[in-house]
């Protein structure tokens, strides 16, 4: 039987904005409904297998994990062997030159599975393959060859001999072969039940009793071929249901991986790896510091290079050389920043050059070897910072000796190879690992030019079903090398000691409560075989009232345990009552292997008590009246040292009973020639009585008993719910048990079936027991292996919890990461369209948002370079702190509609009404619309209660100075490669003009937000009027607090004045001068510009940002 799979699909909601994508997805689906494992890929990234892929592929799989058994079934062979050459003394020399040769045969056959085995030559690894398919079959007919050559040849042969062999043989096919079932089955297990069945029969020497005995044998065999197809499948079962776990879970992992590596990709576009594989590291770790962790550290001889931008527009380039922190500050919305006053001397630059140009200062110019031509610039006569620096200043006139960075050697080379292809038809790549780290900004934009300008020479792209078809190949190769490649049975020596106990505690107690589905199956084995001794022994042993007392008591208890630890498996079939009992019994572990250890007991126990009851006390029960009246007080008593156990028409006694009747009575005239008979020894007149009473078609066979043991010790090997070590020690007990029965309590039974035999030279009780001992020593191997098995797939599943696990932690230590770089839709955006232009970027408009600046003016005054400051990197470590009790506010519940942009120095920016789920309708009341503006105030306020904690904290007295607007802007994401989220427009620039003309300890805010907040009890008072950069004079208020009621709209006549219109202008003045948005470096320049636009504030993020031109396009 084949077995066939279905596949597991994951379905994950996604929506196609696309025509081309939506025809793809509906052509998925039509396929997916037109065959069961269809080949394609679901919404959520899993391979969909073709059926006969999938049956393939379990199919090795399976065979893979069985073939670990056959060296159980050589090693069954190999003991069977042994007693066929030693334990039968009277066989002939030919006789035991076959069997000796068949022993070196199964040794050369198992030798032979080792011959490139672990080669890497190819042609010995095909070799293996095939002598993998060979062999076990080849194995399986020695062992045939072997019974029937045996049988042949043995002078005199009975249906008894080789039972217990057969019985084996017939459980050791289905179990230990590593052959498909609809082989096993239907070929090789018929033909071996019917030539045990058939061939001793065939060749056995007359007896009165040969249909008795076939019939008997058949049961016993069958039952065993039927346990070991109960094995089978038990086996097949767990086998499939660690193939479809596997499977479902590597699908996952490929799902997650797909994921992490999308949002790796868009994490190390935004930070190095260095620092995010660190911050991936510490991600949910507890520190024991006192400060927060701050991912900062200090570079020398840096260089600020700025990018050639694909527009028209002519920019201004700064470039200076020094010293700079690099890192992120606080822990949300991370972006990589450098910090220092060499950072800012660098804006500097910038502002102070001119269009077109590039403008370099002579620090810079000590590094460029003589490369370029310069011209002076005089920057330091146009920006007071350079001349205090002492900084003299150039413009790059000419490229003397052009730069050739590995990108661009990379890309020659590329271009070489597409204008002239190599012979085999192999390429280079056009980026190698190891130049990666060493490209600059100017390598990657180089780079996606060139991929861009040779679009038509290389064509790279692919449909959508080569697409699949590649994802289904690699998943075919991954999920075999998954299951088909590993050796689990190998790998777990290095998990367990030489008991098979795992090592480490808590995985050894994990699979001590763990238990497979349907485990408590193999328990119906002991039921069956105690059902079996009541049919068997029917058929072939005498029938007496005490006997079927003896085999059919125990089954009652067997049935009621079985039912028990079964119910909890067919919870659909029987009551809710018996299941949570069967839970419960199931549940403790002890309990459990308590009932196990009871039936196995039991079954062997009353086997070897029908030993002793059956052929010492049937004649009892049969002839009690008779004795009580005739032979006990006529004849017992003259003869009483004359046990009679067998009657077999004139073999009533055994040779040894004779002998020591016949030396006690001196008037029984013996004539000893050939067997004695009834006639002999005993009156005539006892004879025929005993005739009478004892039917002569009833026959005792005590090698029956034995060879049933054999049959139990099938029954208990295969008990799930036991390790390998009680099986073990109840397979011994039980053998040497039945042992010691078989030679010294039913020595007398024996002789007398010896009788039958003609007396051979070994008693059958010795070749009976040395048989039980096989059988006993090679269960006992194939309970360990059992058990071996059972811990190789619950190791396989720890392996693949533990693999799924640690994919999941990646996954999320990622998306957390991610997500503290973009926000989550945006970064979701970025992570589903994975196939998109660097010139693709991302934007989204929103009609009503709220925007909020919030500085420390006074940080400048704390910020030093100085060596006690560790170069500055302490103060930067106490605005670290700051910003990151900033984020934790963020946390909060009420604050969740909130959405941190970035920090630009000491300067901190928030957003709220920025979310794409909210909708409201057109005629909601104002306090509905702009109810997340009043939240952003209470995260304004809930700001300076930070700042001020801290303050408390660390003895400073640090102020915040903040502005709040709100109104329409543009969210969106700069740079396509280095991406990073940012929101632009009037209401941003007037929000930053708020907070760089306002004063400190306050927050400013317009007459359109005054209006709007007052609605929600917010008191405000009236500054006046601004001047704000091209905005004019616009009137502001300052935030006073919040009130218990609503207060009215104001007007500008019913807000109190300060007092100082006269001034108003000149304070904005000084407060402009004082802006910390960018400079870390304290401004001594006398006079400063009044108005400093929100894009000249994003001047110090450094790390590729775009200049003025741009965002001026932007907002255009």
């Amino acid at each position: 039987m084949e077995a066939n799979l279905e596949n597991g699909q994951m379905t994950n909601a996604s929506t196609s904005k696309s025509h081309s994508q939506r025809q793809t997805t509906s052509r998925r689906r039509q396929n997916d409904s037109d065959v069961a494992g269809g080949v394609g890929i679901t919404g959520g990234g899993v391979v969909i297998l073709p059926q006969h892929v999938l049956n393939e592929l379990y199919h090795n799989y399976s065979i893979k994990q069985r073939r670990s058994g056959l060296k159980w079934f050589v090693f069954a062979a190999a003991l069977f062997n042994i007693w066929t050459i030693g334990i039968p003394w009277d066989q002939s020399a030919p006789t035991r030159v076959i069997n000796c040769c068949m022993l070196v045969a199964y040794l050369a056959l198992t030798a032979l599975l080792h011959i490139g085995r672990r080669s890497g030559k190819p042609a010995l690894r095909r070799f293996h393959q095939i002598l993998l398919i060979i062999v076990p079959r080849a194995l399986w007919l020695l062992s045939i060859l072997h019974f029937t050559v045996y049988v042949i040849l043995q002078p005199s042969f009975s249906p008894r001999d080789l039972l217990g062999w057969a019985i084996l043989l017939n459980f050791l096919v289905y179990v230990t072969l590593p052959l498909q079932l609809i082989f096993l089955g239907l070929s090789i297990g018929c033909i071996t039940y019917f030539i045990c069945l058939s061939l001793p029969v065939g060749y056995s020497r007359w007896d009165s009793l040969l249909s008795n005995q076939l019939a008997a044998n058949a049961v016993l065999i069958a039952t065993a071929a039927l346990i070991g197809l109960l094995y089978y499948f038990m086996g097949e079962a767990k086998q499939k249901r660690a193939f479809l776990e596997a499977k479902k879970s590597l699908e996952v992992k490929m799902v997650i991986e797909e994921q992490s590596a999308e949002q790796e990709r868009l994490l190390l576009s935004v930070l190095p790896k260095h620092v995010a594989i660190k911050m991936r590291e510490d991600l949910g770790s507890s520190s024991s510091e006192a400060f927060k962790k701050i991912y900062m550290s200090r570079h020398e001889n840096v260089r600020y290079v700025q990018q050639k931008a694909n527009s028209p527009v002519d920019m201004r380039v700064g470039i200076h050389t020094g010293a700079v922190l690099a890192g992120i500050l606080g822990q949300r919305q991370w972006q990589f920043d450098v910090y220092s006053k060499d950072v800012e001397l660098a804006n500097k630059m910038e502002s102070s050059g001119k269009a077109g140009r590039v403008h370099i200062s002579d620090k810079t110019l000590a590094f460029l070897n003589g490369e370029f031509e310069v011209e002076a610039a005089f920057g330091e006569k146009r920006e007071e910072l350079l001349r205090i620096a002492g900084l003299k200043t150039y413009f790059i006139t000419k490229v003397v000796k052009a730069f050739a960075s590995p990108c661009a050697k990379k890309i020659n080379e590329t271009q070489s190879e597409i204008a002239h292809p190599n012979p085999n038809g192999s390429t280079t790549d056009i980026v190698s690992d190891e130049d990666d780290n060493d490209a600059t900004l100017d390598d990657e934009g180089l780079l996606a030019q060139n991929s861009v300008s040779n679009g038509h020479q290389k064509v790279i792209a692919v449909t959508a079903d080569e697409e699949e078809q590649v994802k289904l190949e690699n998943f075919k190769q991954r999920l075999k090398d998954e299951l088909v490649t590993r050796d689990g049975h190998e790998n777990l020596t290095k998990d367990t000691n030489i008991f098979l106990r795992f090592k480490n505690p808590q995985l050894e107690q994990l699979y001590a409560v763990y238990r497979e589905p349907y485990s408590s199956l193999p328990l119906l084995a002991a039921l069956l075989v105690q059902c079996i001794d009541v049919l068997y022994s029917y058929i072939v042993l005498p029938r007496s009232t005490l006997h079927f007392i003896n085999i059919a008591a125990p089954l009652v208890p067997i049935a009621m345990l079985v039912v028990i630890s079964l119910a909890e498996s067919f919870s659909g079939m029987l009551p809710k009552f018996f299941v949570d009992v069967s839970k419960r019994f199931n549940d403790i572990t002890f309990v459990r292997e308590l009932a196990a250890i009871i039936i196995a007991l039991t079954i062997g126990f009353s086997n070897v008590i029908d030993m002793h009851i059956l052929f010492n006390f049937i004649l009892i029960g049969s002839f009690g009246n008779y004795w009580k009246n005739t032979l006990y007080t006529q004849n017992f008593i003259k003869y009483p040292f004359f046990f009679v156990t067998f009657v077999r028409t004139e073999h009533i006694v055994s040779e040894s009973e004779f002998n020591v009747t016949a030396s006690r009575d001196s008037d029984i005239n013996l004539e000893v020639e050939g067997m004695v008979t009834a006639e002999h020894l005993l009156p005539a007149s006892f004879v025929e009585q005993m005739r009478e009473a004892v039917p002569p078609e009833r026959v005792l066979y005590p090698s029956y008993l034995s060879n049933f043991g054999v049959l139990i010790l099938i029954a208990i090997a295969v008990i799930a719910q036991l390790t390998h070590l009680t099986k073990i020690l109840l397979l011994l007990s039980i053998a040497a048990l039945h042992c010691y029965f078989n030679i010294f309590i039913m020595q007398d039974l024996y002789a007398l079936e010896d009788d039958l035999e003609h007396q051979p030279i070994i008693s059958t009780r010795y070749t009976a027991s040395g048989l039980l001992l096989v059988a006993a020593l090679a269960l006992s191997t194939l309970a360990r292996h059992m058990d071996h098995e059972d811990r190789v797939i619950f190791k396989w599943k720890t392996e693949v919890a533990e693999q799924k696990e640690t994919a999941n932690d990646m996954r999320q230590r990622n998306e957390a990461l991610v997500y503290n770089v973009l926000p989550v839709h945006v970064a979701e955006h970025f992570m589903k369209n994975t196939k998109r232009s660097h010139d693709d970027l991302y934007s989204q408009s929103y009609a009503e948002v709220g925007v909020l600046f919030a500085s420390m003016p006074n940080f400048s005054d704390f910020y030093s370079e100085e060596t006690v400051n560790n170069q500055g990197l302490e103060c930067l470590r106490f605005l670290n702190e700051v910003i990151s009790d900033f984020d934790a506010l963020l946390e909060l519940p009420q604050f969740q509609d909130i959405i941190k942009i970035k920090t630009i120095g000491s300067t901190y920016m928030a957003a709220s009404g920025i979310n794409l789920q909210r909708t409201l309708r057109n005629d909601a009341p104002i306090t509905e619309r702009w109810s997340h503006l009043a939240i952003l105030v209470e995260f304004a306020m809930e700001l300076k209660h930070a700042l001020q904690s801290i303050n408390e904290q660390s003895f400073n007295h640090f102020v915040l100075k903040m502005g709040i607007n709100h109104g329409p802007i543009t969210a969106g994401v700069i740079g396509a490669r280095k991406p990073h989220y940012d929101i632009w427009g009037n209401t941003v620039n007037v929000a930053s003009r708020m907070e760089s003309t306002g004063k400190a300890g306050a927050i400013q805010v317009t007459e359109e937000t005054c209006n709007i907040l007052q609605p929600f009890g917010y008191k405000f008072l009236q500054r006046g009027l601004v001047a704000v950069k091209g905005k004019g004079q616009l009137m502001t208020f300052y935030l006073q607090g919040k009130s218990q009621s609503s207060a009215e709209p104001v007007s500008s006549g019913a807000v109190e004045l300060n007092g100082q219109d006269s001034s108003a202008l000149e304070s904005t003045s000084e407060l402009e001068t004082s802006d910390i948005k960018m400079p870390l470096l304290k401004m001594n320049a006398p006079e400063q510009s009044l108005e400093i636009d929100q894009d000249q504030s994003l001047k110090n993020d450094s790390a590729g940002q775009e200049r003025v031109g741009e965002f001026q396009s932007l907002l255009e």
